[in-house]
């Protein structure tokens, strides 16, 4: 992992705050100050399940994904994450250790900053209190989105799901972790995208124009 300061020019995590905030954000040299970029291979850990880590991320490139290591050993994967989106363990923030783990599925470029800095300036400007309120809001939204998904769905209707809304990000995924999203086995799997893929074949001879 190869942490370097990030350039004022180059840096991506204002621009994503800014536009969850939906305003200007002030106190910028100050924030820049406190952002490092972080460059990680594919199969490296950001953070692990356990560790003290009160840092909010956003993903400049790549793919990663958030896992739990059970009892039995057994990683059950809670999501993924690519370019445009940001992170953060929500126990971690709150002065615990990370509920999860994060493994970078592709070579990845991140940016990183101290969840207290952005804390700090919500509590002294309305602009940044909007930003972390929205912040917060889109990670709990994210959370509860995946367990109705997981607990209402069938995996053939999660998999249908991400063909029609991330088809991009599935060819980006190994089959044994997208199973392992899914619940189902990589076998499973294979079924199930294959049927897809015949019906979406059907559907196309039958509508060639």
């Amino acid at each position: 992992m190869a942490l370097t300061r990030v350039k004022p020019e180059d840096c991506v995590s204002l621009t994503l705050f800014e536009r969850i905030a939906g305003a200007s954000l002030p106190e910028r040299d100050r924030v820049l100050a406190s952002i490092d970029r972080i460059d990680v291979g594919a199969g490296e850990a950001v953070f692990r399940q356990d560790d003290p880590h009160p840092l909010v991320y956003v993903v400049r490139q790549g793919l990663l994904k958030f896992t739990y290591l059970r009892a039995d050993g057994e990683e059950w994967i809670k999501s993924f994450v690519a370019e445009g989106q940001f992170f953060g363990s929500l126990s971690a923030l709150v002065a615990g250790r990370a509920s999860f783990t994060v493994t970078a599925i592709e070579a990845s470029s991140l940016e990183r900053l101290p969840f207290f800095l952005l804390e700090d300036l919500a509590d002294r400007d309305l602009a940044w209190s909007r930003m972390l309120r929205n912040a917060l809001i889109i990670l709990a939204e994210r959370k509860e989105r995946r367990e109705r998904e997981f607990l209402t769905l069938t995996a053939e209707e999660r998999y249908r799901l991400l063909v029609r809304e991330q088809v991009a990000l599935l060819g980006r995924i190994p089959q044994k972790d997208l199973a392992a999203y899914l619940g189902i086995t990589p076998v499973g799997l294979s079924r199930i995208a294959r049927r897809v893929r015949e019906e979406q074949e059907s559907r196309a001879a039958l509508n060639p124009g």
